[in-house]
């Protein structure tokens, strides 16, 4: 796995032995990033489930202002540290070893407000009460969640609009929109 484009693009990412993660494809990430477009610029990106963090990191590398990371196994933690250290963004970002989604409100209250939240939880867990909590967060924001999930799990959430999906696989990719005010639905 690399970091596809901007600063960091081309570097290679770390990714921990034995930890039970399933990184995001280089696929999936460009085609979401093809659909951030400049959207990312200068916003503060929130990573859930992060593993060794490539989906944060190419926030990063694209222009974000800065990028919180979230992951509750140590080894992903310590791969990710050394995949910020190599890619030269670490001073924009920060790292927390906890259990989602009952971190979620703690994250949000200490790092954030987040303008994009990407979460990919493992495929078996159910992704309704993280989703839930962050729109009780997200109150009053203008917020954009990605969730990445099995296609066949894929359930609507209240506070959230779904505006996208994307599809490569059994993988899915579903934006969010908490707040409508001034926005178009992407195709």
């Amino acid at each position: 796995m690399r970091v596809i484009a901007g600063s960091a693009g081309g570097l290679r990412l770390q990714y921990p032995r034995g930890a039970d993660i399933r990184p995001t494809t280089d696929r999936v990430r460009e085609s979401l990033f093809a659909g951030l477009g400049d959207e990312v610029t200068d916003q503060r990106f929130c990573d859930l489930y992060a593993g060794a963090g490539s989906v944060g990191i190419e926030a990063l590398s694209r222009g974000a202002a800065s990028a919180v990371f979230v992951d509750s196994d140590r080894r992903c933690i310590e791969a990710l540290d050394r995949n910020l250290r190599h890619t030269h963004l670490a001073d924009r970002a920060t790292v927390i070893r906890a259990n989602l989604p009952g971190c979620i409100e703690r994250v949000w209250q200490n790092s954030g407000p987040f303008d994009i939240v990407f979460a990919d939880p493992p495929y078996s867990v159910d992704a309704a009460p993280l989703m839930r909590m962050a729109a009780q967060l997200a109150a009053g924001r203008e917020v954009l969640l990605i969730l990445q999930c099995d296609c066949r799990a894929a359930a609507e959430v209240g506070g959230w609009r779904q505006v996208r999906r994307q599809e490569f696989g059994e993988t899915c990719l579903l934006w969010y929109r908490h707040t409508t005010v001034g926005l178009e639905e992407k195709p």
